[in-house]
């Protein structure tokens, strides 16, 4: 885990703060000014630690001055904005969450509670469907049913967030709650420790001799908006991200078996404590200890088995250990304990990205600057780069005509880089058509090194049609890998209907590769499926889905889903050198 926030993290930050001058109508050049600064921050090649550590820098960036430049370093350095925190403070209390509801933005917020008083999505609803939202000015019949859906389409995905999101919000917690002069130990646990893709509330575990010292401490953390319960061994707070984020204090000899229990899942839980229970032993968040007839019944009774660390904890029991993405009570601990566990791909193991993005389409970077990061940033030894084909006209899809000029400038760019063994390979991420077919014709389509294929439009297709389409796509012997397999958006839009079962056996058939893609709103093909497609002899290519240098980081989420689905380097084509080939355009 980083222990610090991203640019995509601190620009989120900038955004809000826009977004909360302008419902209090403040000048908008200053809303502008922090929109502005949150696109300039995000484009920036240049490494967050970069640009706070050397004086001037981030001013020097054109749309970030003084003011804002103080508010990125604060924010990058605390994990927290304190004009955030006295924007939301001023703010009438339910307002912040109504930003969160999509077709509603600050000045339509604005309106509604100076015309209505609306400060909740109760209220709001309320107002939309008694008509009187339709009878505001700016806003009428349509607006109100637009207003509607997101309200729905929040409340569905309440108290839910993305991997990344949660990991922005847990990781200035436990770089300052390890800073605590009482805290000997501190870690994450829950859900966002087991990389699931949707995380609901953090959880973390620290030991000390000090418990209520420790506690004192953590309420009084950057961020935290709320204490909902405070005790000795447990403490829960509200952040100003509207997470909650649970602490728990044990003795030092308690945390491994704490940290263990506290990550789960459930269902691993419940099963190691029945593997437990037929060893005589006693599993839970204190330990293992002994049972016996004359054992107690309180959970520290009995003699206890020493496990300084999880490793321990798990041999006491027989078993290999298990990493926390695998801890999902799906086979893991029969796996463990015939030390039949998979090595698990690892960053180390990863050599190329096979799919990324630049302002040739919708990328923010040029080819040469996401070459450039992904060789001194990441070390990798190849890039692809993958833009969009001419029928995504809304990500200012390559035409046909132009591709030509970006393969010389690629040609020119592996001169440039092949004293350092670097390359750029040409790709192409091309739309899968209706019927099944490729947007760029086969002449087009055998000048790249690799071939993309995804699907961006008509997901409403019905699930025979959908699967058709797909099982064309991966029959097509251009196609290489097959793109964010089922096109959901978590928190945003369901996967179409397809069968998954019939599209993943025929890719393997036909050698296509199934992508796990790492943008957070992705993280597609689920792990869920990454076994069975496993076992159906498919290969799989882990892809950051990078349009900025900044979501090159998107690899490692992409590792996380492939690492949940028990999937070994050799598994995935990215780990591969990558042949040298030359192409010319047709």
């Amino acid at each position: 885990m980083s222990d610090r926030l991203s640019k995509s993290d601190i620009a989120g930050i900038l955004r809000d703060i826009a977004a909360l001058l302008e419902f209090h109508d403040e000048n908008p050049f200053k809303s502008r000014a922090y929109e502005n600064a949150a696109r300039a921050l995000t484009a920036e090649p240049a490494a967050l630690d970069d640009l706070i550590g050397e004086e001037g820098r981030l001013e020097n960036i054109k749309d970030i001055g003084k003011s804002i430049a103080k508010v990125i370093r604060e924010t990058a350095t605390t994990g927290n904005s304190s004009h955030l925190d006295e924007l939301r403070g001023s703010t009438p209390a339910g307002i912040c969450q109504l930003m969160s509801i999509p077709n509603l933005g600050p000045k339509k917020i604005r309106a509604l509670y100076e015309k209505l008083g609306i400060t909740s999505a109760q209220e709001l609803e309320e107002a939309c469907k008694s008509g009187a939202v339709a009878q505001l000015a700016g806003f009428g019949e349509k607006s109100g049913g637009k207003i509607l859906a997101g309200i729905e389409q929040t409340r569905k995905f309440a108290g839910q967030f993305l991997y990344t999101t949660a990991l922005a919000a847990a990781a200035p917690l436990l770089k300052t709650l390890r800073a605590c002069t009482a805290v000997a130990r501190a870690e994450t646990a829950g859900s966002l420790r087991r990389c699931k893709e949707i995380v609901r509330d953090l959880d973390f575990v620290a030991s000390s001799e000090n418990p209520r010292d420790v506690m004192d401490y953590f309420i009084t953390l950057p961020g935290v908006a709320q204490v909902i319960n405070f005790g000795e061994t447990k403490t829960s707070v509200l952040l100003s991200s509207g997470i909650q984020a649970d602490l728990r204090v044990v003795a030092g000899h308690e945390f491994a078996s704490a940290l263990q229990y506290f990550t789960g899942s459930k269902e691993h839980n419940t099963q190691l404590r029945g593997l437990a229970k037929k060893q005589g032993l006693r599993a839970n968040e204190y330990g293992i200890f002994h049972v016996t007839d004359k054992t107690g019944e309180g959970p520290r009774d009995g003699k206890r088995v020493a496990a300084l660390d999880e490793t321990a904890f798990y041999k006491s029991l027989g078993l290999d250990y298990i990493p926390p993405e695998l801890r999902e009570g799906m086979g893991e601990i029969e796996a463990a304990e015939a030390h039949n566990l998979p090595r698990l791909i690892t960053l180390d193991d990863y050599r190329g990205v096979l799919h990324c993005h630049s302002t040739w389409s919708d990328g923010a970077a040029s080819i040469r600057d996401m070459a450039l990061a992904a060789r001194d940033t990441w070390r990798l030894e190849y890039i692809a780069i993958c833009d969009h084909s001419e029928a995504a006209a809304y990500a200012r899809g390559i035409k046909r005509g132009d591709l030509a000029r970006q393969h010389e400038e690629i040609d020119r760019l592996n001169k440039e880089f092949r004293a350092s063994e670097f390359s750029i390979l040409k790709g192409c991420e091309c739309d899968i058509l209706t019927d099944g077919s490729l947007d760029y014709p086969d002449e087009y389509l055998d000048a790249m090194d690799i071939v993309v294929a995804s699907i961006h439009s008509r997901f409403q297709m019905s699930e025979a049609d959908m699967t058709a389409r797909l099982l064309r796509a991966v029959e097509n012997p251009r196609t290489d890998v097959l793109g964010h397999i089922s096109g959901r958006l978590l928190l945003a839009r369901e996967a179409y209907p397809f069968d998954a079962e019939k599209v993943l056996a025929r890719a393997a058939e036909c050698d296509t590769a199934i992508e796990i893609n790492g943008d957070p709103q992705r993280l597609d093909l689920d792990w869920r499926l990454c076994r069975r497609a496993k076992q159906l002899g498919c290969r799989f290519s882990i892809n950051p889905d990078a349009h900025s240098i900044e979501a090159l980081r998107y690899i490692v989420t992409g590792i996380n889903v492939a690492r949940k689905g028990w999937l070994a380097a050799g598994d995935v084509i990215n780990c591969r050198e990558w042949p040298r080939k030359q192409h010319k355009m047709p």
